[in-house]
């Protein structure tokens, strides 16, 4: 136990190495908090087991490689809508604007967005000079405000 700490108190705080911000750590551990507590990775982690042994309803059996990747990329899907419905939380913003912030391709934006505003949990506010500004649709009030 006192190697392991001494191991993690070399490090350094979360985030130092990698020169991020105290904000935007905050930022992105909100993110990975909402993707641990979705229904989906939950659901897909509960299964790793069962899926590396006894295989789905098709009888495939995944190796801990595919498993992994497919892990790996549903928690990426799901950290980037919850990152931008945490912008959406903090103001209205283009897909642009989202991209820039994010580091996102703009189109991969647009195709969160577009699910958001299918599940009707993000709509279009406004459009200024051409762009759509998108938010968050209120909890209660989704039918008034267009979502």
């Amino acid at each position: 136990m006192t190697a392991f700490s001494e191991r993690i108190t070399s490090l350094g705080p979360i985030g130092a190495k990698e020169g991020i911000s105290a904000s935007e750590l905050t930022f992105k551990l909100k993110a990975a908090k909402a993707v641990s507590q979705g229904e989906k990775f939950r659901w897909i982690l509960g299964k790793k087991t069962e899926f590396a042994r006894e295989g789905n309803v098709y009888g495939e059996v995944f190796s801990q490689h595919e498993l992994g990747r497919l892990l790996e990329g549903l928690i990426t899907e799901d950290f980037q809508v919850h990152e931008i419905l945490q912008l959406l939380g903090e103001r209205t913003c283009t897909v642009k604007e989202i991209a820039g912030r994010l580091g996102l391709p703009p189109s991969l934006v647009l195709m969160h967005l577009t699910a958001l505003r299918r599940r009707k949990l993000a709509a279009v506010k406004e459009i200024k000079d051409g762009s759509p500004y998108y938010a968050l649709c209120p909890e209660g009030d989704r039918k008034q405000h267009g979502c």
